[in-house]
């Protein structure tokens, strides 16, 4: 009878101490924060408990390859604390937790990487579009100075014309009046004579 109270004794002395340590390591998780880049795995989105054990309740849901950062470990129960990128922050079971990106996040990454590559692409064919605007516009103001050079040259020959038309008409114009005073002045010399000859019979 004494074995067996002593044994139940010591069933219980040993119940209370594994209870004791548990409460101790719910209510003292370890300290870890990291900046270091973690992400929940990708083979199970987890639920967002607020404390270290299932007996904590849900307070949301993390999908698989969300990026996270560890604010506290509890290695009593294979648990860590975690925020996401919009400050929620809440714990999950540890073996949810890689440092490698996942599927997703690389996906993520890509997906970024590719609209980066289309805009860089996007602001090329606009640079080439400005650039073959400026040629045309280049072209077109090398054609009208040629057009403008040829019309000046057509001005210029035009102009020369018309100062030879004028050198000969100035040139005629004298003629014909040197002409016409050599013609009057027979004709007032002829009536001069008549003139006289008449007053000569009288």
């Amino acid at each position: 009878m004494f074995r067996i109270l002593t044994v139940w004794a010591i069933v219980f002395t040993s119940g209370l101490l594994s209870s004791t340590v548990f409460a101790a390591a719910e209510t003292s998780p370890q300290t870890t924060a990291s900046d270091a880049q973690y992400y929940v795995s990708d083979d199970i989105g987890v639920v967002l408990r607020s404390g270290p054990t299932n007996r904590y309740r849900v307070i949301g849901k993390i999908t698989a390859g969300t990026p996270i950062k560890i604010l506290q470990s509890d290695t009593a129960n294979d648990s860590t604390k975690v925020q996401v990128a919009d400050g929620d922050s809440g714990w999950i079971r540890s073996d949810y937790i890689t440092d490698e990106p996942t599927v997703q996040a690389k996906h993520q990454e890509v997906l970024a990487e590719n609209q980066k590559l289309k805009q860089q692409l996007d602001e090329l064919t606009q640079d080439i579009a400005d650039k073959d605007n400026v040629i045309q516009l280049n072209n077109k103001l090398q054609q009208q100075v040629s057009e403008l050079e040829n019309e000046r040259d057509m001005l210029r020959q035009q102009t020369a014309l018309q100062k030879d038309r004028f050198h000969k008409d100035v040139f005629y114009a004298g003629a014909v009046v040197l002409l016409f005073g050599m013609f009057l002045s027979w004709i007032l010399s002829r009536f001069s004579q008549k003139k006289r000859h008449r007053s000569g019979w009288r």
